[in-house]
């Protein structure tokens, strides 16, 4: 596992967690999370909110996509952090009831901007190994037509699909890492142990499994059902705005259940 900068413990609130019925603990001690500093919630929502709207905005859209995804990173950071440090559930009701906005701007910006830094460069390092792939192999050229692109999917597309699947296994552990995380270069090299053998050895056990298939489809599925609500405001009744408000808030509240989530499955293999 990548080293860890957050303490090891004996018996702390994550270990009660997982002692008994760990999904629905997943998703309570979110809730606990999102409802008892209801000022720190609204504020970071409303932020979120207005950074991805701000995003659309042409001239303005790279700036706004950036800082909304590291504010994202920065909540989530936070989130697991407190989670993960609480040796209680008054110590973690504590810890949340005092958590400001003002202050985790600073203290996580750091870690949350080099994670940022290295989704995007792994993210371009399979746009070009996908692009050299196609090119390499006669399945891109000037004049495509409807049946070169098929074929461009099902050649290439596909397998690239499955082997990000594959990865998305072990992207708790991942998460885990860049929560754990204290400063830029942390961050970014939390991103890269999605390819560190220790992290996928640790992964390969029966809870740890069992908790990630789980918590996985539950987590689809409530991304499936806000998108539908989100397609039905725009096709049905004409309000695509509300809609994407109503996804933004829904997102907002997966990335916290994604932080207490990893953390969980970081204990599961430790």
């Amino acid at each position: 596992m990548h080293n860890s900068t957050i303490e090891e413990h004996n018996l702390y609130l994550v270990d009660e967690a997982l002692a008994s019925e760990p999904i629905k603990n997943t998703f309570r001690l979110s809730r606990e999370f999102i409802i008892l500093n209801r000022q720190f919630t609204i504020t970071a929502i409303v932020m979120f909110i207005v950074l991805n709207l701000l995003g659309t905005i042409p001239v303005l859209a790279l700036f706004f996509m950036v800082f909304a995804g590291v504010f994202g990173l920065i909540i989530q950071i936070h989130v697991g952090q407190t989670f993960y440090k609480s040796d209680s559930i008054q110590t973690y009701i504590t810890s949340i009831k005092e958590s400001r906005i003002d202050t985790l701007l600073t203290k996580h910006i750091a870690p949350a901007f080099g994670a940022y830094l290295g989704w995007i460069v792994l993210f371009l390092i399979f746009i070009f190994s996908f692009g050299f792939l196609a090119g390499s192999m006669g399945l891109i050229s000037d004049t495509m037509t409807e049946n070169d692109l098929v074929n461009l999917l099902t050649t290439v597309g596909i397998p690239f699909l499955l082997f990000a699947m594959v990865l998305s296994y072990v992207q708790p552990l991942v998460q885990a890492n860049i929560i754990a995380s204290k400063s830029f270069g942390e961050g970014f090299k939390a991103v890269f142990t999605l390819f560190s053998i220790d992290v996928w050895r640790s992964s390969f056990n029966m809870p740890y499994f069992k908790y990630v298939a789980i918590f996985g489809a539950v987590v689809v599925g409530i991304l499936f059902v806000a998108v539908a609500i989100v397609t039905a405001f725009g096709t049905l009744i004409g309000l695509s705005l509300i809609g994407n408000i109503l996804l933004l808030v829904v997102m907002y509240m997966v990335m916290v259940l994604m932080a207490v989530g990893s953390m969980m499955a970081k204990r599961l293999v430790e």
